[in-house]
């Protein structure tokens, strides 16, 4: 029985019993008194309407659980008539953190017939994964992923920010097979041309879902390929073979110091849309750093006149922040041996004279509030601060090189700005 149903019956019962009961109470009225109060009855009368409601809502819930079912059975029906297999296998050793979000194509061997197959039909396949209805997907192909990567030229820059031109080191990853991290490497020949998705990762090993399939000539491609993507997007876990291929309680009490690293992963999120645009998942993201080959090059950080921050070196790339999180930013800046959370109130006069060359019309009530609150130890306003100082960079280009530019520091510790002093330049 469907949600739907459940809600509809619940429904109907509590109305059947106010309906009965008020009933009862005029019944009751009319033996002692010998005379029929109509409130009571019309009070449970809305039952009515809801016969009328569940009269029209049941039809329609039916109709639409029969038109799933009739989905699952034509899915069912034309992975048998294309013969499509599920089954799993376990790796080992990946070369990268492997996503939920990427369907990559799978062989034992080479399969000329198969990737002709693939390569005729790769932007329908595309397509049909990225509007599926359940598990919208990237798909993956290991010939044609550089190629793709190349276009990516916003991502490569969040990776390479010191990059200005489009040289980029050639490699050839269409030779990499998932199946070369077997768990199992003898249960390579078992396994067929596949699409897979990762599941998740059990007894300390990465698993992976396939539809396989082994098309017969001559057929519909494109019917086969929809068919296979609605296969392998209905079905959450294998039903077929696998190839062995305590939380911290709150603290109300606790301080800024405490809070650092929670408040920080919490914040940051205003930026990880971004983020997640610009970083890749999985083996995109593996691939892009095979092409790119991503360097430690730190940029001079230069503080203008008028209290902008530049990075040079990363094509002038300005980072933007609000007034006192900049303010905050200028203090750690101007302490490289590090400041602790606990000491902040001694720096309360330094940060108000940073504060006030960022607002030219002076301070105002408001703004030494805040000054104050920033620099109390035993609020959040710091890590708020902080969170966004970190977003500002990482919002930017990846963390590699942005933990050299944010304020951080280990709980108990002083939190200081890592990026060595001959690389900021004070205008």
């Amino acid at each position: 029985m469907s949600t739907w149903e459940i809600i509809i019956l619940v429904l109907a019962i509590i109305n059947i019993i106010a309906f009965a009961s008020a009933t009862w109470v005029s019944y009751d009225e009319w033996k002692k008194h010998k005379t029929i109060n109509w409130v009571y009855p019309l009070e449970g009368i809305f039952i009515i309407p809801l016969c009328i409601i569940i009269a029209i809502a049941w039809p329609w819930v039916k109709y639409k659980d029969s038109r799933k079912q009739e989905k699952k059975r034509k899915k069912y029906e034309e992975s048998k008539k294309y013969n499509l297999q599920r089954f799993a296998f376990r790796v080992k050793g990946l070369p990268f953190k492997p996503s939920s979000d990427e369907v990559v194509y799978v062989e034992s061997e080479y399969n000329k017939r198969i990737n002709q197959l693939i390569t005729r039909n790769y932007e329908y396949i595309k397509e049909c994964f990225e509007k599926a209805e359940y598990f919208k997907s990237r798909f993956i192909y290991f010939p044609y992923l550089i190629e793709n990567l190349l276009h990516e030229k916003e991502a490569i820059g969040y990776l390479t920010p010191y990059k200005n031109n489009d040289s980029f080191t050639s490699i050839n990853l269409g030779q990499f097979n998932l199946l070369d991290y077997l768990l199992v490497p003898e249960n390579r020949s078992n396994i067929t041309p596949c699409f897979a998705r990762y599941r998740g990762k059990e007894d300390g090993y990465h698993i992976y879902d396939c539809v396989g399939f082994n098309p017969e000539e001559g057929i519909d491609e494109m019917s086969f390929f929809k068919a296979l993507c609605s296969a392998f997007d209905a079905f959450p876990r294998p039903t077929g073979v696998a190839y062995q291929t305590k939380k911290v309680p709150e603290n109300d009490n606790a301080g800024a110091d405490d809070k650092f690293d929670k408040e920080s992963k919490r914040l940051i999120k205003e930026v990880e849309d971004r983020i997640f645009k610009l970083r890749k998942m999985g083996i995109s993201q593996w691939a892009l750093e095979q092409l790119v080959k991503p360097e430690l090059k730190l940029s001079k950080l230069v503080i203008t006149k008028d209290y902008r921050i530049i990075l040079p070196d990363y094509n002038n790339m300005e980072i933007k922040m609000e007034p006192l999180a900049k303010a905050v930013y200028l203090l750690f800046l101007k302490h490289p041996e590090g400041i602790m959370f606990k000491c902040l109130p001694d720096y309360r006069k330094e940060l108000a004279g940073i504060y006030n060359h960022l607002r030219p019309l002076g301070l105002t009530e408001k703004a030494l509030q805040s000054i104050e609150d920033v620099t109390n130890p035993l609020l959040n306003s710091i890590n708020e601060k902080c969170a966004r100082i970190r977003g500002a960079f990482i919002g930017q280009f990846d963390d590699y090189l942005a933990h050299y530019f944010y304020i951080d520091g280990k709980r108990g510790e002083e939190k200081k700005i890592t990026l060595p002093r001959n690389l900021v330049v004070w205008e």
